[in-house]
């Protein structure tokens, strides 16, 4: 069993684990991206900021993802999850634009959320198992 089909075993066995994260990662994400520039200090950190884009919304869309799969007990239809992902992003990004937070929406960091959910729905066909695909396989002969 390689390290990705026991992340999945794991998360199944406690799936309650996925909407607590989900819900902490979704207002981890609005209060880093909403909250105004000055609260947040100047950090080094902050330099790496399309990085951070990235395994953000990567972490959102992989965990949306197998909480998909896991609690709806369906086949996760990738695109769809990708989209959310995307979505998420170019709200977040619209929200910097237009409320008076002292933030600014960049479209590169769309690109990095982009990039992000890309590497979490590659992820997410590593991680599904095998018998997910032999399902859908079956459904469409």
């Amino acid at each position: 069993m390689n390290i990705l089909s026991s992340i999945y075993s794991f998360l199944s066995e406690h799936s309650y684990l996925l909407p607590i994260g989900l819900i902490t990662l979704t207002v981890g994400m609005l209060l880093l991206t909403l909250l105004p520039a000055d609260v947040m200090g100047q950090n080094q950190l902050w330099s790496y900021d399309k990085l951070g884009h990235a395994v953000l919304f990567g972490s959102w869309t992989l965990s949306v993802g197998l909480y998909y799969h896991i609690h709806k007990s369906k086949i996760v239809k990738l695109w769809i999850i990708f989209a959310s992902g995307t979505i998420f992003g170019i709200l977040i990004e619209l929200m910097q634009y237009s409320l008076p937070v002292n933030r600014q929406g960049d479209p590169v960091d769309v690109l990095f959320d982009l990039l992000g959910c890309l590497i979490a729905v590659w992820i997410l066909k590593k991680i599904l198992p095998e018998e997910i695909s032999t399902k859908t396989l079956s459904r469409s002969s």
